[in-house]
C-alpha cells in the first residue's frame, strides 16, 4: 500500500487534493486498495467518481475543480464568470458546471449540471488549472439563464468582460454569430445586450459599421452607403455600400442567410440583377469582417483596383 499511498499524495498535489476513481484506475489500484485507502482515511469520498485526500480541507476553487471532475464537464455560467474575475459574481453552492451530451451518471452533489450538445475547443479555457466556459461562452451561458439572471447583471458582466480586457465587443458579436448558427438558447438576451452598447442598433446596421470602422482605419476611402441602383431609371436594387466611379457594390451579411427556396431566389435574381447592370458585387460576412479584416481590405482594394484599370 505504501505505493498506493504515494500515488495518492503525489496526484492530490497535482490537483489541489484531488483524486477520481480514473486516477486510481489508471494507477493500477484495484478496488480493494480504493476501500483500504478510504478505510483508514487517507481518502474521503465526496462524489460518486472523486476523492479528497484525507488531510486536505477544500476552498472554493477545490469545489470548483472537483464539480468538474465528477462530471466530466468543464465549469460553467456564473461559476465561470467567478473563475474569471467578473465582479458580481461567487463561486456557486454547488459550482454550476456544463457537460456536453450529459447522460444520468454525471449527476453529482458536487455540481449544478447544465447541459450541451455542443463544446467546441475554443469554448474550452483553464483558469488555475481548473477547466472552465471561454469568457465569451460563460457570458452567453449567462444570457441563457436570463431571467434568472437578472438581464441588468448580464449587461454588467459583459461591461466589465470588455473593461477588463478579456472580451472586444467586435469579438463577441463574431462569437453571437457562430452561436446562433446552432440556434443557442440566450441569442435575443446577449443581441440585446451587445445592440445597446452599439447604440441601440440592430445586428446588421452594427455590422455594417463595423465596416467603415475597419476601411477608415486603414485609410481606404469610404464608399457610399446605402445606394439606390437604378441605371436608365430602372430600379434594380438598394446595396449596403457602392463605389460608384468603379461600379464596385459591397454587401455584409450576418451568419444566419437566407435559407428558403423562395429567399435564395430572390437573392439570386437581385444579384443578376446587379451583374447585368455592369457591378462587380463583393459580399463579406459577420466572420470575415470581425474576424479577418485585413483579408476583407485587401479584397476591396483589389477589385478597385481592377475596375480602374479597366
Amino acid at each position: 500500500m505504501r505505493e498506493a499511498r504515494t500515488f495518492v499524495n503525489q496526484r492530490g498535489r497535482a490537483q489541489r487534493g484531488l483524486i477520481t476513481r480514473d486516477d486510481l484506475r489508471g494507477a493500477g489500484l484495484a478496488k480493494h486498495h480504493r476501500r483500504t485507502l478510504v478505510r483508514e482515511g487517507t481518502l474521503v469520498r465526496i462524489g460518486p467518481r472523486t476523492f479528497r485526500h484525507g488531510v486536505v480541507e477544500l476552498d472554493h476553487r477545490g469545489k470548483a475543480l472537483a464539480a468538474a471532475l465528477d462530471t466530466g464537464g468543464v465549469v460553467s455560467h456564473r461559476s465561470a464568470a467567478w473563475l474569471h474575475g467578473l465582479p458580481g459574481f461567487g463561486p456557486g453552492d454547488p459550482p454550476e458546471v456544463l457537460v456536453a451530451n450529459p447522460r444520468p451518471h454525471h449527476r453529482t452533489p458536487l455540481a449544478r449540471v447544465h447541459s450541451t450538445t455542443w463544446l467546441p475547443p475554443d469554448d474550452r479555457y483553464e483558469v488555475d488549472g481548473i477547466p472552465c466556459t471561454s469568457v465569451a461562452r460563460t457570458l452567453f451561458g449567462l444570457a441563457a439563464l436570463v431571467p434568472e439572471v437578472p438581464a441588468a447583471d448580464l449587461r454588467r458582466a459583459v461591461d466589465d468582460a470588455i473593461r477588463l480586457g478579456l472580451a472586444s465587443d467586435q469579438w463577441l458579436w463574431w462569437r453571437l454569430e457562430k452561436l446562433r448558427c446552432r440556434g443557442r438558447n440566450g441569442v435575443t438576451a446577449f443581441e440585446a445586450v451587445l445592440s445597446a452598447r452599439a447604440g441601440g442598433a440592430v445586428t446588421e446596421s452594427w455590422l455594417e459599421r463595423e465596416f467603415l470602422r475597419i476601411l477608415a482605419a486603414a485609410g481606404v476611402p469610404l464608399p457610399r452607403c446605402q445606394a439606390r441602383i437604378g441605371p436608365k431609371g430602372a430600379f434594380v436594387a438598394r446595396v449596403d455600400f457602392l463605389y460608384a466611379s468603379a461600379a464596385v457594390i459591397v454587401e455584409v451579411t450576418g451568419a444566419v442567410g437566407h435559407s428558403s427556396p423562395e429567399q435564395r431566389a430572390a437573392d439570386a435574381r437581385r444579384r443578376n440583377g446587379l451583374s447585368r447592370a455592369g457591378f462587380v458585387i463583393l459580399e463579406f460576412t459577420y466572420e470575415q469582417v470581425v474576424a479577418a479584416p485585413q483579408a476583407v481590405i485587401a479584397e476591396v482594394l483589389g477589385a478597385l483596383a481592377e475596375r480602374r484599370a479597366a
